[in-house]
């Protein structure tokens, strides 16, 4: 009786915890199985095809949106060079569908949840399409395409956007693959002068390393509470193949000491009380930024690793993000390929 009464002492404690963070959001999730809406290594797009948007059913999530928000979409997307697919939610401005602007591209700001977050706790915890609607009525932010999706495309894997040697590429698929989906189904910016990949927790982390190596694919990138180090826990096993230099490629900090500065602006977190880890490590980071590489932080008094700072953050990364995207034809690049898709 004693060990079935810590049992259930535990699973309460475990379910509290849960239900505040959203870590799982379904048993499926939990388990690691694959259920419709989970992610699913598949074969599907290596055969030189062009990576996909698939439109999904409507759930319980895509009618949390109102009109004047404007349109909520879920959508599978599957990657041609990866071989890897994911659902996630796109969120379309009003303007997409109006007469004036049915020519018109539009930026595109990608957000990512925490490992082992579902997307939809971006709509339902982190509030985003919330977010962007309270900013648009204040005239802070211009009209965009906003994608939820989670980092890791191998659940339960925790694959950090690396392209892991002889696993999952998930670093292909956040850089290339996505990026083409959406281009594929929507009207969206042409150049990466007209993206941007933001994140919280391991999410942040991967927008960090998926700019940084792919300057190419976005021009900014936003990490609320992203980790800087290449690391390897019980979640990701190792993600280099054994090879201290893979790591080190990894290594937010080792790229900025060793690496060319690629030519991004970047906004990283700092809380100021230590609540969320230690508040020297994201200033000495930026302090290591040289042009063409800008970055800039997002200071708080007080703040934990979790939904409520995350979603005040937002308040203030929208705009960031928003100020720096540009929709240019691909061919201003005077016949370059730098920053096309």
């Amino acid at each position: 009786m004693v060990a079935v009464v810590q049992l259930c002492a535990l699973s309460t404690f475990a379910l509290v915890a849960n239900l505040h963070f959203s870590f799982y959001g379904t048993w499926d999730d939990l388990l690691g199985h694959d259920g419709p809406a989970s992610a699913a290594p598949s074969d599907s797009g290596r055969d030189g095809g062009e990576s996909v948007a698939e439109p999904l059913p409507d759930d319980d999530v895509t009618s949390q949106v109102s009109d004047k928000m404007g349109k909520l979409e879920k959508v599978r997307f599957r990657g041609a060079r990866s071989g890897l697919s994911d659902m996630g939610y796109v969120l379309l401005p009003p303007e997409y569908f109006s007469k004036a602007h049915a020519h018109d591209r539009f930026p595109v700001g990608i957000l990512l949840t925490g490992f082992p977050g579902e997307a939809r706790n971006l709509v339902e915890r982190m509030k985003l399409p919330k977010v962007v609607s309270d900013l648009r009525k204040q005239g802070k932010v211009q009209p965009m395409i906003w994608v939820m999706a989670r980092p890791s495309t191998d659940p339960p894997h925790d694959t950090e956007c690396v392209d892991v040697p002889g696993g999952p590429q998930a670093g292909t698929y956040y850089a290339q693959d996505l990026p083409e989906a959406l281009s594929n189904r929507y009207r969206t910016a042409p150049t990466a002068k007209g993206w941007a990949i933001m994140g919280n927790s391991s999410g942040g982390s991967c927008a960090m390393r998926t700019a940084m190596m792919h300057p190419n694919s976005y021009t900014a990138a936003v990490s609320l509470a992203g980790d800087f180090r290449a690391i390897k826990d019980k979640q990701t096993g190792d993600l280099y193949g054994g090879s201290p230099e893979f790591r080190d490629e990894n290594d937010l900090f080792w790229r900025l000491k060793n690496r060319p500065m690629p030519p991004i602006d970047m906004l990283v977190t700092r809380i100021l009380d230590g609540g969320d880890g230690n508040p020297a490590e994201p200033k000495e980071f930026a302090g290591l930024a040289k042009p063409p590489m800008r970055i800039d932080l997002l200071e708080r008094k007080s703040g934990g690793h979790n939904f409520v700072t995350w979603n005040a953050e937002l308040y203030q990364a929208v705009p960031w993000v928003s100020e720096r995207m540009q929709v240019e034809d691909a061919d201003d690049s005077s016949g370059s390929t730098e920053g096309k898709l």
